[in-house]
Formats: structure tokens, C-alpha cells, sequence
């Protein structure tokens, strides 16, 4: 009756303690422990939330400036480093236990989007127009991968077994790679326009796009079928995520507000209405919430922020 329960209708809107303006990227620790936000202003920032944390937040002036993009290694690798990317060619790598940049790794091509395999055993770097560097954790010193893609490169994800590598592209579709072979397997179709984002099942049951078409895809992970189109946005999606157990997806684009789907229907949930634009969405790792940033660029006079929607 009535849809789907609505699981966040109890949920608030906590804002962090943030001075760096616009928000470029948040990540959390594997353990779900630390949210790390970059912004374009002054140090990368993190908050300790255990036992209740604190909106102040502590500042990692080590790390080095101007970083876009963030990404904290997985569970079932070295939970303690940060991949912190600057735009100009170097992606440090941030011991938490030492407050110090471990390693530095110097890419030849600017950094538009990092991730790191599940495994933690590899990490990539994206170019939007040059592909991708991949790294070996091992021998970290050069890139054992240096791979052009045909068109403009979006964003770049493993598989959750770390055996495929996607690629979305400006042309719409999704490049399925194997990994570590690079085999190129398979295109998807997945949109008119370009295929901004994706978001693999934790599952590994599916995966989803987000189109500059204003839609979202889910596609089945077995055989790249299409399983359903979500529309009923107004402007290019910016961000498509899975939560930890694969139940929902949180969209945001242009619009001002972040929209929840349920993964078995494909039903709206929930909508948060936000007062700025959503530069970056990060769920926690292990609790029904999400973290998500915004842009200073509106004539409101708002602040940009970082906020935990719990």
C-alpha cells in the first residue's frame, strides 16, 4: 500500500564545520569512522564521527594543496591510506597513523577521477581526454597501465571481484575491459547523451549510469541487459550510488534536490530538497546515510557545505 516505506523520512540534515569552499569531494574510511572532504579553498579536512564526533573537524595540512578528488582504500586492504589527488598530475597517499604522505604518485595526465579496486591491490587515475594510469600498490613507483579510450573519459570503476573494469564515456556508453588482462569485452549502449557516472552493486548484482539526458540506468551485471530507465529529472545527473547493501540508489544532478530510488522497484523513496547545487554524494560505508557537498557558484548568498544526511 502506498509505495515503498519511505526508510529516510526520520533522517536529518547535519552540517559540518567548513570553511574551503566549494565542495569537490568527500570520501569516507572504510570503516565508516572518518568523512574526508576536499574543497577549493585551504587543506583537506576530515571528522572523526565515533562515539558521537564533533562538527569541527581536524585539517591535513600535510597532504599538500589543491586536491579534487579523494578516495580512503578499502576494507579489505590498507584502511589507513587516503589517495588525496591534486588536478596537476600527483595523487598523494596519506597514512592516517602517521599524518604523513606515504607515497606520491606522479601521473602524466591530470587526475579528473580516482578509485581504488576492491581489493586495494590497484589504484587509478582518470583524464577525462588522455584514459587512464592504473597502479600496482605493490611497486607503486610507475603506472603498470597506460591506456587511451576513443572519446572523452568520464569515470572509471571495478567490477566488485576486481575481474572487470568500466569505463563510462562523453559518447554514452559504458567500455567493459577484463581486468588485469584489458581485454576489451563488451560496449553498453547505456545513453543518448554522455554517460556521466556510474555505481556498482556492493552485491555485484547491477550497475547504474547517469546520463547528461537527464536518466538514470540499471543495468543487470551478468549480462549488461537493461533492467530499467528512471527518469523525471530536469538536468544532467552528476552522481549515481548504491548504499552499503545494495538497496538503494542516491541521484543527484543540477536539480535542487537529491532523489532515492529503491534497487527492486526502481520506485522514488525519498527526495531531499537541497538549497544549492550538488557537487559530490558519498554513502557511509555501513549505515543508511550519505554525505554530500555543494558549490558556492549562486546568487543566494548560502555558504557551500558539507552535510551528513542521517
Amino acid at each position: 500500500m502506498g509505495g515503498p516505506r519511505n526508510a529516510f523520512s526520520r533522517h536529518k540534515e547535519n552540517k559540518m564545520h567548513w570553511e574551503q569552499g566549494s565542495v569537490y569531494d568527500l570520501s569516507w574510511s572504510s570503516d565508516g569512522s572518518l568523512l574526508t572532504a576536499a574543497g577549493s579553498k585551504g587543506p583537506v579536512r576530515s571528522w572523526r564521527l565515533e562515539r558521537g564526533g564533533h562538527k569541527e573537524g581536524e585539517e591535513h595540512k600535510g597532504i599538500g594543496g589543491n586536491i579534487e578528488r579523494l578516495a580512503w582504500c578499502p576494507g579489505t586492504a590498507d584502511t589507513n591510506i587516503l589517495a588525496a589527488a591534486a588536478f596537476e598530475k600527483t595523487v598523494y597517499l596519506w597514512d592516517q597513523r602517521t599524518g604523513a604522505v606515504q607515497t606520491e604518485l606522479n601521473t602524466k595526465k591530470a587526475n579528473s577521477d580516482i578509485s581504488w579496486s576492491h581489493s586495494g591491490k590497484y589504484f587509478l587515475s582518470a583524464s577525462r581526454d588522455e584514459g587512464l594510469e592504473i597502479f600496482d600498490m605493490a611497486q607503486p613507483q610507475s603506472a603498470v597501465v597506460s591506456a587511451g579510450v576513443d572519446g572523452l573519459l568520464n569515470s572509471a570503476r571495478w567490477s566488485i571481484d576486481d575481474k572487470l573494469l568500466l569505463l563510462t564515456t562523453h559518447s554514452g556508453t559504458v567500455e567493459v575491459f577484463s581486468w588485469p588482462q584489458m581485454e576489451h569485452l563488451t560496449v553498453i549502449p547505456a545513453h543518448a547523451a554522455s554517460c556521466n557516472c556510474l555505481g556498482i552493486d556492493p552485491l555485484g548484482r547491477m550497475l547504474v549510469t547517469g546520463s547528461a539526458d537527464a536518466t538514470v540506468g540499471f543495468w543487470n551485471m551478468n549480462d549488461f541487459s537493461l533492467a530499467r530507465t528512471v527518469d523525471g529529472f530536469e538536468s544532467p545527473l552528476l552522481y549515481t550510488e548504491f548504499n552499503s547493501d545494495g538497496q538503494y540508489v542516491a541521484c543527484a544532478s543540477d536539480d535542487l534536490d537529491i532523489k532515492i530510488f529503491s534497487v527492486l522497484s526502481g520506485d522514488l523513496v525519498h527526495k531531499l530538497a537541497v538549497d544549492l547545487l550538488t557537487t559530490t554524494l558519498a554513502w557511509h560505508p555501513r549505515n543508511l546515510a550519505f554525505a554530500y557537498g555543494s558549490t558556492s557558484f549562486n546568487k543566494t548568498g548560502k555558504k557551500p557545505a558539507v552535510t551528513i544526511f542521517l
